[in-house]
C-alpha cells in the first residue's frame, strides 16, 4: 500500500479503485491465466505482464491472453477467461464500452 492509499485510508477513503489497485488485480488473473492455460513458451508475455506499470499496458494484453486460451481451451473458454479480466478493469477500461465478448 502506497502512502497516498494510507492516506485515504486513514480518512476513511474507499481506495478500492485506485489505479494501482486496480493494475495489481488485473495483473493477478493476467498471471493466473497464464499458468492454466500457458506453458514455458510463454514466458516472454509472463515478462510483459509482470513488467507493466501502467494499466494501459495490461489492457493491450488482453488479446494475447485470448489467444493464448483459444489455443488450449477453445474460443467460448478464452471470452470468459477474457471477459472476467475486462471487468476487473472497472473504470480503466480503454475505449470506452466493451462489447459482449470482453471488449476484443
Amino acid at each position: 500500500m502506497g502512502i497516498r492509499d494510507s492516506i485515504w485510508s486513514a480518512l476513511g477513503r474507499d481506495t478500492s479503485d485506485a489505479a494501482d489497485v486496480a493494475l495489481e488485480r488485473v495483473r493477478s488473473a493476467m498471471l493466473l491465466a497464464l499458468e492454466q492455460y500457458g506453458d514455458e513458451k510463454h514466458v516472454r508475455l509472463d515478462m510483459k505482464i509482470s513488467s507493466a506499470r501502467e494499466i494501459a499496458e495490461l489492457w493491450y494484453l488482453r488479446p494475447e491472453i485470448m489467444h493464448l486460451v483459444a489455443s488450449a481451451q477453445g474460443e467460448e473458454t478464452a471470452r470468459v477467461c477474457v471477459s472476467k479480466i475486462t471487468a476487473l478493469f472497472g473504470k480503466y477500461q480503454m475505449g470506452g464500452k466493451t462489447s459482449r465478448f470482453g471488449g476484443l
